[in-house]
């Protein structure tokens, strides 16, 4: 992929629905305005380091997202969604360019017992936390 995107090569989604993820989160996090015309898809493939098919995918997912208006030979237009949520939208952005994906890790496991005014739930005496 190009060094100006953060799309992974092999991510676990396909390419197209990153750069579509991408694109709204840069919405949601104010860095793309209502109203504002998004470049050429041809620049925006040359970007991602995609084709512009998949680029075409990646617009037309984020249209039935409610965030993008296409406009035949005008252009793609960002619009604000009320309420079309992105995949990651219950995610904190922690950058301010809207890249990168979502991550978890575990940071402690132990094994405890049961207190004993726990209601029941599941089998065994034992418990992780």
């Amino acid at each position: 992929m190009n060094g100006n995107s953060t799309i992974a090569d092999q991510g676990a989604l396909p390419v197209y629905i990153q750069i579509a993820e991408l694109v709204a989160r840069q919405i949601e996090a104010g860095l793309l305005a209502e109203g504002q015309r998004l470049p050429p898809e041809r620049e925006m493939a040359r970007q991602h380091g995609v084709a512009v098919g998949t680029l075409r995918k990646s617009l037309a997912r984020l249209t039935e997202m409610g965030h993008l208006d296409r406009r035949q030979g005008s252009g793609n237009y960002i619009r604000r969604s009320d309420g079309a949520a992105s995949l990651y939208s219950l995610f904190r952005l922690e950058r301010p360019d809207g890249g990168g994906l979502p991550s978890a890790r575990l940071l402690s496991c132990e094994r405890i017992r049961k207190p004993a005014d726990l209601p029941e739930f599941g089998t065994g005496d034992d418990g992780y936390r």
